[in-house]
């Protein structure tokens, strides 16, 4: 286990030219400040749709990309100027070439980004359109933690990080996120919030099969016990590095409504959790707990994976 990592040092923060896109900023800033991070703003070059040359103009076509890098550019750097001047952060920005996803995933390894940090839709319509997006397809490729950041307004709040939440399971993949969220707590003064969601004890078959029997309270309650001392064990662990800690259990069938609902009786501003990243059937398996605590929060998520060779 994990208790310990460093801040982080490196923040891609991905932008597509919308106002949306930029309310991940004001976090992202509040984090590179705190740990003594640098920032790279990158944007993927969208390509002029071919009209030009099925209308066999093809300088046509090359001069309206053109135009389009440049306002790219123009962007970017207005980004740059506009946050530079308000905050001692160095910055920087970059136009990327490709499929969104892989162009994101070859820069972050190119610049040794250890955090990404981007909007993604949460609750609502537009939820539903979370799986195969660019968030979606990051977390499925890149080993390098994301913070997920859901705009409720069109305004992004002030950036605070006082309470985080990090939901375990007993798994040592899942104490991978602890470290994610410690690099936060201490820069931050932050505090944990340790949670687990233990399934309560199934019902009982009868010898005969013909009589289900309900579960005996104790049996319950010795699950809920052995997950309090499991937490409690971490807990010490974390205090001894000065971060200040508490644990929660909650015997609930469904992890994910379980977190969710902790986070916001906690009114915690940031839930972590590990996930694998697995896709196909794996992930209907695997991943499902991480899917839908990212699509249903409107809470800031932080995504850890572990390294490719761990696990």
């Amino acid at each position: 286990m994990k208790t310990t990592q460093p801040p982080y040092r490196s923040i891609l923060v991905p932008l597509d030219g919308s106002p949306f896109s930029e309310q991940a900023l004001p976090l992202a800033f509040a984090i590179a400040a705190r740990s003594g991070a640098m920032i790279q703003v990158a944007m993927v070059h969208h390509p002029v749709p071919a009209l030009a040359t099925a209308l066999e103009v093809p300088e046509i076509e090359a001069q309206l990309d053109q135009e389009a890098r440049v306002r790219e550019v123009t962007y970017l750097n207005g980004v740059v100027d506009r946050w530079r001047g308000g905050a001692n952060v160095p910055v920087t920005s970059a136009v990327l070439e490709g499929p969104v996803a892989e162009a994101l995933e070859e820069q972050a390894e190119v610049t040794g980004a250890d955090l990404l940090i981007l909007t993604t839709h949460g609750r609502g319509p537009l939820s539903r359109f979370w799986l195969g997006s660019v968030a979606d397809q990051l977390m499925r490729k890149l080993h390098v933690p994301m913070l997920l950041v859901r705009p409720q307004g069109d305004v992004a709040p002030e950036p605070r990080l006082d309470r985080i939440l990090v939901s375990l399971d007993g798994s040592p993949f899942a104490e991978e996120a602890i470290g994610g969220a410690m690099a936060l707590a201490k820069p931050f003064g932050a505090a944990l919030a340790l949670f687990m969601a233990v399934e309560p004890a199934a019902p009982i078959a009868d010898p005969s099969g013909l009589v289900v029997l309900p579960p005996s309270p104790e049996s319950d309650e010795k699950r809920r016990d052995a997950a309090k001392a499991y937490l409690d064990g971490i807990a010490a662990a974390i205090a001894a590095e000065g971060v200040a800690v508490t644990t929660h259990v909650s015997m609930q069938e469904a992890a994910p409504h379980a977190i969710l609902a902790q986070a916001d009786a906690l009114r915690a501003d940031l839930v972590v959790l590990a996930s694998h990243g697995a896709g196909g059937f794996e992930r209907l398996v695997i991943g499902s707990v991480a899917d839908k605590v990212i699509r249903g929060s409107v809470h800031p998520t932080l995504v850890v994976r572990p390294p490719r060779h761990v696990f």
